[in-house]
């Protein structure tokens, strides 16, 4: 008996030998397989980067020559080379995709403009190539995806003080304007303060009251007397237009634009209330906003949702490294419905702003409404990543 069972753990002994060994060889052949694929990957993100920047130099020299027609094609050859090359470069590089995607998605799009504004295109230009070249000495991270992904939400809270700080910037020139008693000057420098504020939208909910403060619209106050904000003002530029009594509120607009800033300064951001943020917010935009009652008095609103939706792209960058790590085909669906939101904003583009609601028909605007609703459900599934 002895004997047999001797026999029997001699051979489960050389039986647990041979299949550890293989289970070891194996997890060491597909681990070799993935790095060799990796690498290849880099090699050619390398050689396409080098591509690129040729292309950059062609866009470069139209912007210089103020050559419109050579800007239209160079440009459009550089985003089609981007678009064929980017998914890698997200995988491998999630935040040096974020910087090259700050830079050419405007000029792409700037390029289209009847009127192109070539010293933002050369800013964008310059911004581009910097990002190129970090791009062309990336090393894919080994970090791990946490530490990625804090990195990437420190550049996001970067991006939102910037935009708040240009918000203040640009809403003390509007109100300036509106105090002044010029309309026109004051309907002109409206957008560009709302454009700062939308872009931040999908935080809105950390700003408190300041939030319905400085962007109520009539319908959301139930005493008319307590509404503040832009909407206050705007109504009195195109329906009343008059500013007699308006000077109080741009007083307070301004007041609690400063107040905005300073209360940034002390955010705490982290991912997931980020993402339900904006899909909040693109859901907004896909049912209420789309109606056109955002801006009901200066149908700027397509300038608004355009706002909404580079400001909601700016989050999902910034999850992309968790993104790789648990589901990198929703990471290429999510990047294609921007891609195509994107596409679709910009047939209504009239010079650096965009045409007015009240021109959409009502195709137009379910278009519009269905790819919002879209962006919004891929946003909503990234909430099983956190």
């Amino acid at each position: 008996m002895k004997k047999w069972i001797i026999v029997m753990l001699t051979i489960l002994t050389a039986v647990l030998v041979v299949g550890c060994g293989g289970t070891g060889t194996e997890d060491k052949a597909e681990t070799k397989k993935e790095t060799t694929k990796e690498s290849k990957q880099a090699n050619a993100v390398k050689k396409e980067v080098k591509e690129m920047k040729s292309n950059l130099d062609d866009v470069k020299k139209a912007i210089a020559d103020k050559d419109k027609s050579a800007l239209q094609s160079s440009a459009a050859e550089l985003h089609k080379h981007w678009l064929e090359f980017e998914n890698n470069v997200r995988g491998l590089y999630p935040l040096q995709y974020t910087d090259v995607e700050k830079y050419e998605t405007p000029i792409f799009y700037e390029s289209k403009n009847d009127s192109p504004n070539f010293d933002t295109l050369n800013d964008n230009a310059t911004g581009l190539d910097g990002a190129l070249d970090t791009l062309a000495k990336a090393k894919e991270t080994k970090a791990k995806t946490s530490e990625v992904l804090d990195k990437a939400v420190d550049n996001y809270y970067k991006y939102v003080t910037d935009q708040v700080d240009e918000f203040v910037a640009q809403t003390e020139i509007f109100t300036n304007a509106v105090k002044s008693g010029d309309i026109e000057k004051a309907k002109a420098t409206y957008v560009s303060p709302r454009l700062n504020y939308e872009r931040i939208e999908p935080i809105a909910e950390s700003f408190g009251d300041l939030d319905p403060k400085i962007d109520a619209r009539i319908n959301d106050v139930e005493n008319e007397a307590d509404w503040t904000g832009f909407h206050v003002i705007e109504r009195a530029l195109w329906e009343k237009k008059s500013l007699d009594g308006m000077d109080v509120y741009s007083d307070k607009l301004l007041t609690d634009a400063k107040a905005l800033q300073a209360e940034v300064k002390n955010l705490k951001l982290e991912p997931k209330p980020m993402v339900a943020g904006a899909m909040e917010l693109l859901n907004e935009a896909a049912t209420t906003k789309i109606t056109g009652e955002e801006e009901a008095y200066s149908h700027t609103d397509l300038d608004d949702l355009n706002a909404n939706v580079e400001g909601s792209k700016v989050v999902y960058q910034a999850i992309i490294p968790a993104l790789n790590a648990q589901d990198k085909d929703l990471a290429d669906q999510i990047d294609a419905a921007f891609n195509k939101m994107e596409d679709t904003l910009a047939n209504y583009k009239n010079g650096d702003s965009f045409v007015l609601y009240t021109t959409l028909t009502k195709d137009q605007i379910r278009e519009i409404s269905d790819q919002l609703s879209h962006l919004s459900e891929l946003m909503a599934q990234t909430g099983k990543i956190f």
